[in-house]
């Protein structure tokens, strides 16, 4: 290999699948695995002797070795999962470490050159600890991480590198574990992010096992059998749940055929089931409505009209489907209500709005090393403004939310606002960072931490600055500061919880545990008082 280089890769660290870019003569290009394929399976195989297998063959034998196989673990990204392997644990940050260490081998096997920074992009509504679980994958891998991209921006940034006139554009990024919605405008070699919006708690993987409970129904009501205490069979209809879905994405209909799915008391049963486009739009209806709710809900939260977009950039395998386009469509040309699953096409609906000029499966790679060829100084001339999806403030004395840095801000960010004290000669002021999601009192706590008073005064006397900010990754840091005596607390959020769960905060190397209780926006401060 070559010993210096200054080429930086974009990494879309998938659910389902990830893939490698990098610029080459002006232009992204993929970088293909060691098998030729364009996209890498994000499946990990550990054999016994601590072997790691990364890929296709890992997700060949994940039927008979499905103990020692994870799949989908961007999933549980941010999350307490552990898995379990040959008495070992392992995170989630751990596996996809894994996964990124392979990406980043067969790139420099292909480039011939050592490689260390990169671009990985996330999605847009990752919350800040599904971040902070990125990057330390990444820095487990050896990867210096240049910019969490996210995925919905970089698709865009694919779209608009060829673009050559202005567009507003909507871009659907439905992958395999997440929903994320991005209103962005391009004008004059500048993206700007208009509206972000989308869930973690729906994917492509959420229509398959649409598909796996109607195929489980069938075998149950015929054969009065319960696939799911089969783990090698009920693992054989996850892989054929998600292949009948890619098949009705070009077909009216397709046929799920696993022969010897299980042994019965009258011999082998082989399935042989027909699944008709129709059917299966009925039986993700559920879905369909999910996702036109965030989508309404991200252009109310944005301010702009349902025919605001001119241009419609489908991201993602599962929007190769015909019903999800029919959705999108119905949606920008009408504003109205759609039946699920949407009616007939009319002519208005055919409008040409939707951009197929890029391949779903590979947009957000490209855009990734979009960027990185921008960072690297091979591309130049396109500026992007990316925004947080969330309200992000702290907890006042009477359990009111305020809001620092509001939902739909660009980033880098960074906001301060003045409290003071509630009690004559406080002690120390308690400062509780929440973060609030969607139209509802959803709060989610990202931590607490308090500052001690070192001149107390009669309560409104002592000043206090809260400043947060937000770095080009999306995460937060929180800092507060007693003007008087010039002391300042700073807070590392190693966990955050939802409402009424502990939460455990590391703050300037000391721990602390508190029941939190904010579902009425009220806590017991005790002798102190939140600011």
């Amino acid at each position: 290999m070559k010993k210096e280089n200054n080429i930086i890769i974009g990494i879309d660290l998938g659910t389902t699948n990830s893939l490698v870019s990098y610029i080459k003569n002006g232009s992204p290009r993929i970088i293909p695995n060691p098998r030729g394929g364009r996209m890498t399976p994000s499946v990990v195989f550990i054999k016994e002797n601590g072997e790691v297998i990364v890929g296709e063959l890992a997700k060949n034998q994940a039927v008979l070795n499905g103990e020692q196989t994870v799949s989908n673990v961007k999933l549980a990204m941010g999350k307490d999962r552990e898995y379990r392997i040959h008495d070992r644990k392992y995170s989630p940050a751990d596996i996809s470490a894994l996964i990124l260490s392979h990406l980043k081998d067969y790139a420099q096997q292909y480039l011939g050159c050592p490689l260390a920074d990169a671009v990985i992009t996330v999605p847009a509504y990752f919350d800040d600890r599904q971040r902070e679980d990125t990057l330390k994958a990444a820095e487990k891998a050896g990867l210096n991480v240049l910019k969490l991209l996210n995925e919905p921006t970089a698709a865009a940034l694919t779209f608009g590198f060829s673009q050559k006139g202005d567009a507003r554009f909507l871009v659907v990024d439905f992958g395999g574990g997440t929903l994320d919605i991005t209103l962005m405008d391009y004008k004059d070699r500048v993206f700007r992010v208009r509206g972000v919006g989308g869930s973690t708690a729906i994917g492509g993987t959420s229509l398959d096992r649409r598909i796996v409970d109607y195929i489980l129904k069938d075998v149950q009501d015929t054969y009065n059998l319960d696939l799911r205490k089969d783990p090698i069979a009920f693992q054989q209809l996850t892989i054929h749940g998600e292949k009948a879905k890619t098949d009705l994405s070009s077909t009216d209909e397709t046929r799920i055929m696993i022969p010897y799915i299980t042994l019965t008391d009258k011999g082998p049963l082989h399935l042989n089931l027909p699944l008709h486009r129709d059917r299966f739009e009925l039986l993700i209806r559920d879905e369909l409505g999910e996702i036109e709710k965030h989508i309404r809900r991200t252009f109310e939260k944005s301010g702009l009209g349902y025919d605001w977009p001119d241009s419609l950039i489908l991201v993602g395998g599962s929007t190769r489907l015909p019903v999800m386009e029919k959705l999108l469509r119905k949606i920008i040309n009408k504003g109205k209500p759609v039946n699920h699953p949407p009616g007939p096409e009319t002519e208005t609906d055919k409008k040409d709005i939707v951009k197929k000029n890029i391949n779903p499966d590979e947009a957000v790679a490209r855009g990734a090393g979009i960027l990185a060829g921008i960072l690297e100084g091979s591309l130049s001339n396109i500026e992007f403004h990316d925004m947080t999806p969330h309200n992000l403030g702290v907890e006042d004395e009477q359990g009111n939310f305020v809001p620092l840095i509001p939902g739909g801000t660009p980033y880098p960010a960074e906001e301060s606002r003045l409290f003071t004290t509630t009690q004559d000669f406080q002690e120390e002021v308690c400062i509780h960072v929440l973060q609030k999601s969607g139209k509802e009192e959803n709060y989610i706590s990202l931590g607490r931490f308090c500052l001690q008073i070192e001149e107390p005064r009669k309560k409104g006397e002592n000043n206090i600055d809260v400043n947060f900010s937000i770095n080009t990754h999306g995460l937060l840091s929180v800092s507060a500061l007693d003007i008087e005596s010039g002391k300042m607390g700073e807070i590392l959020i190693e966990e955050k919880q939802f409402m009424g769960s502990k939460s455990t905060v590391q703050v300037q190397g000391a721990e602390t545990s508190k029941e939190e209780d904010i579902k009425n926006g009220k806590e017991d401060t005790g002798k102190t008082r939140s600011i």
